[in-house]
């Protein structure tokens, strides 16, 4: 058996045990590869486009720095409706500051040597890139850490807690919670 080349050349397919050994493997085989390759090519096309589903109820979304402080107040507050005899309990708590999202940065460091006459100087530089990825919104910078604000005073205002002893558990509870000094927590008695 011969196989035809440009030009007249013939080149004898014993003379090539590459192509021989091809044809050993078999057709279910050489099927089989060529399904794979398919379907390496399929995935690789689905995996751009953006899945649009609703997301489930159990995964928790993101919160803001403004949600995250009302969240704090609504859970105090909470919490103390539950302990006994306190009731129309009002929450306000201070921050020190917004929350603050830590990025991804690349660095490309760069160095180069010159020679002069009597010394050598060395140049060094560094470029920083915020590392970009395409979200659910578009591009979208990554976020490797969210610290969220630290407390810095607690106040509270509520019904039922002229007591002494019931308005020191509160300032203890609520210090040990946030990490706030004593001091920086006040709780009043309305009517």
């Amino acid at each position: 058996m011969k196989i035809r080349f440009m030009k007249g050349l013939a080149m004898d397919i014993k003379k090539m045990p590459e192509i021989k050994n091809i044809s050993k493997i078999g057709k279910e085989k050489i099927l089989l590869l060529a399904l794979a390759g398919i379907m390496l090519v399929g995935a690789s096309y689905f995996e751009n486009i953006k899945d649009k589903k609703v997301p489930d109820s159990n995964v928790k979304t993101k919160t803001t720095s403004n949600n995250y402080e009302t969240d704090m107040e609504n859970k105090v507050e909470k919490l103390l409706e539950n302990i006994n005899g306190i009731s129309k309990v009002s929450v306000v708590i201070s921050f020190k500051s917004g929350s603050e999202k830590i990025l991804q940065e690349d660095v490309e460091d760069s160095s180069g040597k010159e020679k002069n006459e009597n010394r050598d100087n060395i140049n060094a530089s560094s470029k920083k890139s915020t590392v970009i990825f395409s979200g659910n919104n578009g591009e979208e910078p990554y976020i490797v850490k969210e610290l969220y604000p630290k407390v810095e005073g607690i106040a509270i205002t509520a019904k039922g807690i002229s007591d002494e002893k019931k308005k020191g558990h509160i300032i203890n509870m609520l210090s040990a919670l946030f990490d706030v000094p004593i001091h920086k927590i006040s709780v009043l008695e309305v009517d």
